[in-house]
């Protein structure tokens, strides 16, 4: 009665074990078909913001050095 849940008996003085709780088995869960993939579009996201300066950077040395 004055015990912890699932502690069960206590061990013997001077032992070092612990009681281990079974997880409750769960059903695998399927990813929708239907839904866009989206780390293609995360990389397609990342590779726009990342490739504006460069052109801008690109543009810039452009009209600097075709002006010399």
């Amino acid at each position: 009665m004055g015990t912890l849940p699932f502690a069960g008996e206590p061990f013997p003085s001077g032992s070092a074990q612990a009681v281990a709780i079974a997880p409750e088995p769960q059903a695998a869960s399927v990813a929708d078909p239907g839904t866009p993939d989206t780390q293609n579009v995360f990389l397609l996201l990342v590779l726009a913001v990342m490739a504006l300066p460069l052109l801008l950077v690109m543009t810039l040395l452009a009209t600097v050095l075709t002006r010399r």
